[in-house]
């Protein structure tokens, strides 16, 4: 995907003991598709804005994350 935020979009990262094996892909209604698959866990992630869960996710994580993706984009 040319427009993807990302490249490449496999992203692995770590805070705070845990690791983040994430992939990611531009949503068709906007945003970024994250997705965790070993935490089971899935969130919109707007730049600049916020990561929104898109299922029961953890407070902790999505923090993490979303403070990693801010910093890098």
């Amino acid at each position: 995907m040319p427009d993807l935020l990302f490249d490449p979009s496999h992203v692995v990262f770590e805070a705070e003991g845990t690791c983040y094996d994430l992939v990611l892909t531009n949503d068709p209604y906007g945003g970024v598709l994250v997705v965790w698959a070993q935490g089971r866990q899935f969130w919109r992630w707007h730049p600049n804005d916020r990561l929104k869960p898109l299922m029961e996710c953890n407070e902790h994580d999505g923090h993490n994350i979303f403070h990693y993706l801010e910093a890098t984009q």
